[in-house]
């Protein structure tokens, strides 16, 4: 038997039988012991495996109803049948990794902090629809980005999770780089800061020292987009130096 050197050690010293007694005797009590700790586990309560689902399920439905989702479509993966997790006497804890409330191919980590600790990952989707801007007209390259341009639609936000600009506020006063047709979402690669000073324009520039502010008068040497820095030449001075535009006509020096 596979028992007969654990039973050398611990036993053999204390007894005078004959080993074929002893391990005769043994054989049995092993036979016992080895069937009452398979009936115990046997017994052993198990997490259900669609009641994991289910609650992953649940709670995807609840993150995402509190992100303005307008409709949400869950599907939980399966997981191995052949999995025995012991049964938690405390609620499930679960956590999800997703700050963006967009959805998309998700896992779930549901954890036991009970006696019987244990952790897994449940894979998931999460289809998450919400109202997001879009043309409502045919753009082209050089367009200013009204109210007017605009309409909304249903989407799923998951198939835009980067590199979009989905509300009116981050699209309206921008400048089209490149056409976007009615009905399309806008890339961030497709908008641009508005071209607000040619090159010829009389701006007013603003230079500061410390709690110094002086305002003088300055012609653009090259277009500028509010954010851009640019060369201008200084109407008093004559000098040409740098500066940043920072609104239609206005720039800011860079000493």
């Amino acid at each position: 038997m596979k028992f007969r050197s654990f039973y050398r050690i611990f036993f053999f010293k204390k007894s005078a039988k004959p080993l074929k007694q002893i391990f005769s005797s043994l054989g049995l009590a092993s036979i016992v012991v080895i069937g009452l700790c398979q009936s115990a586990n046997a017994q052993a309560p198990i997490e259900s495996i669609e009641g994991i689902r289910s609650k992953v399920a649940q709670f995807l439905t609840d993150e995402y109803s509190g992100a303005n989702a307008e409709k949400i479509e869950v599907r939980v993966g399966k997981l191995d049948s052949r999995l025995r997790l012991s049964k938690c006497n405390q609620e499930l804890v679960l956590n999800l990794k997703d700050t963006s409330k967009t959805g998309g191919n998700i896992n779930v980590q549901v954890s036991c902090n009970a006696a019987s600790t244990w952790t897994i990952l449940v894979p998931a989707q999460a289809k998450v629809y919400r109202s997001v801007a879009v043309a409502g007209r045919n753009l082209q390259r050089g367009d200013l980005v009204s109210a007017a341009d605009l309409s909304s639609e249903i989407k799923d936000v998951g198939d835009l999770r980067i590199g979009f600009a989905l509300t009116p506020e981050a699209i309206i006063g921008k400048e089209i780089k490149f056409a976007v047709n009615k009905g399309e979402t806008f890339r961030n690669s497709a908008l641009d800061a508005p071209l607000v000073i040619r090159r010829g324009d009389v701006v007013s520039m603003e230079s500061s020292a410390g709690e110094i502010r002086v305002r003088t008068s300055a012609t653009a040497v090259s277009d500028g987009r509010i954010g851009q820095q640019i060369r201008v030449k200084n109407n008093q001075s004559a000098r040409i130096i740098n500066a940043r535009v920072v609104g239609v006509g206005k720039v800011q020096s860079i000493l």
